[in-house]
């Protein structure tokens, strides 16, 4: 009886310890708008008259708009783990500082970069960890 009681209280404890495990924010259906990116330390505000936007669909495609092109393109999600690509644009041109902003967005999306959200505000760090793209939800 006292081994039973002994492993009802262990998976007791295992289990409340489980239920503060949180599984992470869902990106799937949601659309973000840039609101800073660069390096972690000091990261540059987006430009107010550029609407650079990220939608990730719950099919696993990623789209948007990184200042002057469109893009478009597969994402996969792990953990806190983004994979990103290939990723297909547009080829207009555009002049500074909007073109240097997308410029931005666009070398960061390289490798395997980890994210991390509350839900109003996506983060998405470099594979290395020193730049960012700072987001907040966009009303649907």
């Amino acid at each position: 009886m006292k081994k039973n009681v002994a492993f009802l209280l262990l998976i007791i404890t295992l289990l409340s310890a489980c239920a503060g495990i949180n599984p992470g924010v869902s990106l799937n259906d949601t659309t973000w708008e840039l609101a800073s990116y660069g390096p972690v330390d000091a990261p540059t505000p987006a430009l107010d008259d550029v609407n650079t936007h990220f939608a990730f669909s719950a099919d696993g495609v990623l789209k948007g708009n990184a200042g002057c092109n469109s893009f478009s393109g597969g994402y996969e999600i792990s953990g806190n783990k983004l994979t990103t690509g290939p990723l297909m644009a547009t080829l207009m041109g555009c002049e500074s500082p909007r073109a240097d902003q997308e410029t931005a967005v666009f070398m960061l999306l390289n490798g395997t970069l980890t994210f991390e959200s509350d839900g109003d505000i996506l983060t998405i760090f470099s594979e290395d960890g020193s730049s960012v793209l700072n987001f907040t939800k966009a009303d649907k």
